[in-house]
């Protein structure tokens, strides 16, 4: 089998350069090359988000605090989408589930001035410029590791030589979008097939993206969850 390989940003830098014969080229710079590359990044991200969003799975463990109602989401989280906050305080296990819209704010000013037993609900706040947060509902009645936030995270961006782009299947599409921006720039007579080029990769990930099934269990599954809220 096959083992699977993480590229660092020098390893995809330099194998970008030996296809375009880019190694004594002072036209495009580097920044401008790893500009591309994260772009490039962007793009295969959004479509796997799109397509298999559970390929970026990740998991946080939030420690309640009493009294505290607000807590900070994961700092590597992909457009806050948060799939699921479990809570487990080792006898008891529940789905904490998302206030809807409609009674969410009446909902907090109940918790917030009157003694509850209700199970703990969430809605986010982004009161800060670039620090929202979860807001609990009620705030924190206990003390313990007891919340697991199950979200989607970012792929890696490239900084450094040493920074790994951890999108292993679909690196040729990495490849080819940076030399189609390369392309782009230099005004280079190949700058049709390359984007065609680029067009059969983005196919052939998407393609993948669709079958993916590591179980092969693959029914549809059906959403009772809005029952379940009901009761």
């Amino acid at each position: 089998m096959a083992v699977r390989k993480y590229w660092t940003w020098a390893q995809i830098k330099n194998k970008v350069k030996a296809d375009l014969d880019l190694e004594g080229e002072v036209f495009i710079r580097p920044d401008e090359l790893l500009g591309y590359a994260n772009e490039a990044i962007d793009e295969a991200e959004a479509e796997i988000h799109t397509l298999y969003e559970d390929y970026f799975m990740a998991r946080k463990t939030l420690t309640i605090v009493p009294g505290q109602e607000e807590y900070a989401l994961p700092f590597d989280i992909y457009a806050q989408k948060i799939r699921r906050i479990v809570y487990n305080d080792g006898s008891s296990v529940y789905t904490v589930f998302r206030l809807k819209d409609w009674k969410k704010f009446e909902s907090y000013n109940i918790a917030k001035n009157f003694a509850t037993s209700d199970l703990y609900q969430w809605f986010f706040l982004n009161q800060v410029a670039g620090e929202p947060r979860i807001l609990l509902v009620p705030q924190g009645r206990d003390s313990g590791p007891y919340l697991s936030v199950w979200y989607l995270r970012q792929a890696n961006r490239l900084e450094e030589d040493a920074d790994i782009c951890d999108i292993p299947e679909f690196y040729n599409f990495i490849f080819q979008y940076i030399k189609v921006k390369v392309y782009e720039k230099e005004g280079h007579p190949n700058m049709g097939k390359a984007e065609m080029d680029l067009e059969k990769q983005r196919s052939l990930m998407n393609a993948t993206l669709a079958q993916i099934a590591p179980d092969a269990h693959n029914e549809i599954e059906l959403d009772i969850s809005f029952y379940e809220e009901m009761n």
